[in-house]
C-alpha cells in the first residue's frame, strides 16, 4: 500500500513543478515582449537628443591689403570654417575650394579696413561671405546648406 500512496503525491509534485516552469516560462516571454517596446523608444530618444557634431568645412587662412577712405593700405588676415548642414554640401565645398577661395580674395581686398575693426562689421563681412558662398554654387546643386560663417583668425593692421 506505500507505493500506491506515494503514487499520487508524485503525480500532483510533478505536476506542480510543470506548471510552475510553464507559468515562469510564459511570464519571462511575456515581460521580455512587453518591455521590448519601451527599449525601442528609449534607444531613439536618446538617439534623437544626441547632439551632432557640427559639419565644418575649413577655409585657409589669408591674407589681402585693404584700403580705407583716406587710401591707407592695411592688412587683413583671416580664416574661417563654414558650418554645413549636410555631406553633399560639405564635399561640394571641398571640390571647388580653389574657385571660392579666388572669389574670398576678390570679395575681401574690396572690403574697407575701418568698419572692419568692430563687431558689427565682422558680422556684416561674414553675412557677405556666406551670401557669396551661396550664390558661387547655386548652379551646381540645388539644394545647398551653408549655414554660417565661424571666424577662426582675424587680424586687420
Amino acid at each position: 500500500m506505500t507505493s500506491t500512496r506515494k503514487t499520487p503525491w508524485l503525480w500532483m509534485l510533478l505536476l506542480a513543478l510543470v506548471a510552475a516552469a510553464a507559468s515562469s516560462g510564459a511570464m519571462y516571454v511575456f515581460m521580455s515582449q512587453a518591455r521590448t517596446p519601451v527599449d525601442k523608444v528609449a534607444k531613439a530618444d536618446t538617439a534623437e537628443n544626441k547632439p551632432q557634431a557640427p559639419r565644418l568645412v575649413t577655409i585657409a587662412p589669408m591674407t589681402v591689403n585693404l584700403q580705407n577712405e583716406r587710401n591707407e593700405q592695411s592688412l587683413l588676415y583671416v580664416g574661417f570654417a563654414l558650418e554645413v548642414g549636410n555631406d553633399a554640401t560639405q564635399t561640394l565645398l571641398l571640390q571647388y575650394m580653389p574657385q571660392i577661395r579666388s572669389q574670398l580674395l576678390t570679395l575681401l581686398s574690396g572690403q574697407d579696413s575701418t568698419p572692419l575693426a568692430n563687431p558689427q562689421g565682422k558680422e556684416l563681412l561674414a553675412g557677405k561671405i556666406l551670401e557669396m558662398v551661396k550664390q558661387s554654387l547655386a548652379g551646381k546643386q540645388p539644394e545647398l546648406s551653408v549655414l554660417n560663417v565661424l571666424y577662426t583668425d582675424f587680424i586687420v593692421q
